[in-house]
């Protein structure tokens, strides 16, 4: 396997630089661009970028695990580098994000049985914004919707909904993050 991270001195420059997959990253000779060298004039070169709103899943009354999404196109044929962050309207003043989050799902759920009347009912907390990628687009999941209950009489399902405030940067890099 090459070696794929150097933070030093790289023939006679010195910086953090990392090599391409299945790239020695020690290889001075070689053509192929590095994936990062703090060294160089623009770093990760920006293919498309862009900000938003995603409202939640309308109605996930029975199915707690659907997601609002967007499908964000980029062309590029490969999957690429990117980056997403999003901010509930809470974290929003004056239009501008004073906190952002990185995409995580936070997912709780909780049983309890009533003996006395022989019911059982389920809670379900959804939050979160999820991504992912292919080799032809970004697409960004709103887990924002809330609480939901079934049983013992009592019936709710996305409660709490919550609009995010996405924002996203595509390199045109190829993903790397994975490889490393």
């Amino acid at each position: 396997m090459p070696a794929r991270v150097i933070l030093g001195k790289r023939g006679s420059n010195y910086g953090l630089f990392v090599s391409q997959k299945d790239v020695d990253v020690t290889n001075t000779s070689l053509t192929t661009p590095l994936a990062f060298d703090s060294n160089a004039v623009r770093g990760l070169m920006i293919h498309a970028k862009g900000e938003n709103s995603l409202a939640p899943a309308a109605s996930n009354s029975g199915n707690v695990d659907s997601p609002s999404s967007v499908t964000i196109s980029h062309g590029l044929g490969y999957v690429p580098a990117y980056a997403v962050r999003w901010a509930l309207a809470g974290d929003l003043s004056s239009g501008v994000a004073v906190r952002m989050r990185s995409p995580g799902r936070y997912r709780k759920g909780s049983q309890e049985y009533d003996e006395e009347n022989d019911e059982q009912s389920e809670t379900i907390e959804n939050y979160g914004c999820t991504t992912s990628a292919t080799t032809s687009s970004i697409i960004i999941n709103n887990h924002m919707f809330g609480t939901s209950k079934e049983g013992d009489g009592e019936e709710f399902f996305g409660t709490g909904k919550e609009t995010i405030y996405y924002t996203y940067i595509i390199f045109k890099a190829k993903s790397f993050g994975a490889e490393l």
